[in-house]
């Protein structure tokens, strides 16, 4: 396995950053799978990530993890984001993949974590497979709650270090996840831990209701929102699930 620092510009010509992992066997052409980081965090999501990309790419996987725009080394101001503008970046880090060389263009999965899971789904993205970990098919209300006293939707809301603007909150207006969702005919893996107390469980289970055949869900026991403990447990299940999809 080695690893390799990748840029693309998203449509607001900004640098978006990535690592790209490539797996220790040589061969001309590999599936591919992106993880899509979540709510004002990074491609690494605290470790996951890159636990995450080392176990697929074991697996013979390559694998691209990238820092939103505003986030991690991106360009961009992530008080001025929206999930239009996530999105935007989204589309932007799958075309880029699907560029590449020594990528099965037929073969590309997307595995979403928290906030990333809703920014995967308004893509509505044509991927041969997906895995969506701390689903949030109702943004607006369940980071609103995040945010606690600090959430203004009419002026700069505050959360730790971060400060959003209020077009973040009006932009999701123009979104209904549970109907996007339907326009997605790919495989869907849900995984979500029983002890999450910042996104519940009945998130992902709204999806998963309505979501297209076929498709699976994993409550991982004892778990947080950051899949703790049990994350070895999850990394064996996503490496399946992508092996069962992408081979």
């Amino acid at each position: 396995m080695k690893e390799i620092k990748v840029t693309t510009l998203n449509g607001f010509n900004e640098k978006l950053v990535g690592i790209m992992t490539i797996p220790a066997l040589e061969k001309a052409k590999y599936p591919a799978v992106i993880l899509v980081h979540g709510f004002g965090v990074t491609k690494e999501e605290s470790g996951m990530f890159d636990d995450i990309a080392k176990n697929v790419s074991d697996a013979n996987f390559l694998v691209y993890r990238f820092d939103f725009s505003g986030c991690g080394e991106s360009e961009g101001n992530y008080n001025k984001t929206s999930l239009s503008k996530l999105k935007s970046d989204l589309s932007a880090i799958l075309d880029f993949v699907k560029s590449q060389s020594k990528v099965e263009t037929s073969r590309i999965g997307i595995l979403a974590q928290s906030f990333g899971t809703s920014t995967t789904i308004a893509l509505e993205p044509e991927v041969k497979c997906l895995v969506m970990m701390g689903s949030i098919s109702h943004p607006k209300e369940i980071l609103g709650m995040l945010f606690g006293d600090g959430y203004d939707p009419d002026g700069i809301s505050k959360f730790w270090t971060l400060e959003i603007e209020p077009q973040f909150w009006k932009d999701f207006d123009n979104y209904d996840l549970l109907k996007s969702i339907k326009q997605i005919h790919s495989p869907i893996l849900f995984i979500h831990g029983e002890k999450d107390d910042i996104v519940p469980p009945y998130e992902m289970e709204a999806y998963f209701e309505i979501a297209n055949e076929p498709k699976q869900k994993i409550i991982i026991e004892g778990a947080n929102h950051g899949l703790e403990p049990g994350r070895e447990k999850v990394y064996r299940i996503v490496v399946d699930w992508f092996k069962k999809h992408l081979v």
